[in-house]
């Protein structure tokens, strides 16, 4: 088993109305030779009842898991996973406000929950070196991830949300080492669980998202890839007045689309 050494990440975010960009980076350790690069970028529309999103990530130097790296030389410092996704989702609730959770733009007042089913696709690409030759390893993924949300409103503006996610998908592959060449296709599963808990006001909402994500790519019974990923994500948002600029133009874009 092998992983990154970026279990620290940091993400500046903004959004306004139907628009949401956000920068994601992983600081580094200068007190470490071993080192793991990592970025993301995202962007997302909110269309009616439409939601979609495209991702960049890149993350670059894995190392053996569970061992101190100060006794160890540098395992798969070359080793780089470049990613492409995309999904497409739709919230059937028109009185639940996923906004409120994830762009923190909109301010839900009374308990609600949506069923909202989700397509993501995508492609990755893994590489690095093998004695001194190039390896290479093609990906393209196609999924299926119904999702479903509940927010309970508390007192006093705090509220809790759990969520749960299964997938199901396909992953079609193809490696080349030297002059050898192998196409492979996957079967892929996942089940994510999350938890939510945070504060809104007018200006200010801020929380903690608890996240447990288990995934696999299995081709047969002797061939299975697991990807396990906990975490938690802390989070502070302040809601600034548009600058006039700017709502004149999202206001424009609004009126053109009959949105």
């Amino acid at each position: 088993s092998i992983e990154s050494l970026n279990a620290f990440k940091l993400q500046l975010a903004a959004n306004y109305r139907f628009l949401g960009l956000s920068l994601s980076f992983s600081p580094l350790d200068k007190s470490s030779e071993f080192k793991s690069k990592f970025i993301e970028t995202k962007i997302r529309f909110f269309i009616k009842k439409w939601i979609q999103s495209i991702e960049y990530r890149r993350v670059q130097g894995f190392y053996l898991e569970n061992v101190s790296t100060d006794a160890i030389d540098q395992q798969f410092p070359h080793l780089k996973t470049t990613s492409y996704i995309g999904e497409t989702s739709y919230v059937f609730n028109d009185d639940f406000s996923l906004k409120h959770l994830t762009d923190q733009n909109e301010w839900q007042h009374e308990s609600a929950g949506s069923f909202i089913p989700a397509i993501r696709y995508g492609y990755n690409r893994i590489s690095d070196y093998v004695f001194e030759n190039k390896f290479v390893q093609n990906n393209y993924d196609i999924k299926l991830a119904p999702s479903y949300y509940y927010t309970w409103c508390l007192k006093n503006n705090w509220f809790i949300a759990p969520n749960v996610t299964p997938s199901i998908g396909l992953r079609f592959s193809k490696e080349r080492f030297l002059d050898l060449e192998e196409s492979d296709t996957f079967v892929t599963k996942g089940l994510n669980l999350g938890i939510q808990y945070g504060y809104t006001s007018e200006r200010i909402s801020t929380g903690a998202v608890f996240n447990f994500e288990a995934n696999s790519i299995n081709k047969s019974s002797n061939r299975n890839l697991e990807i396990d990923r906990n975490y938690v994500n802390l989070y502070f948002t302040y809601r600034f007045d548009a600058p006039r600029f700017l709502k004149d133009a999202v206001d424009g874009i609004y009126r053109k689309l009959g949105l």
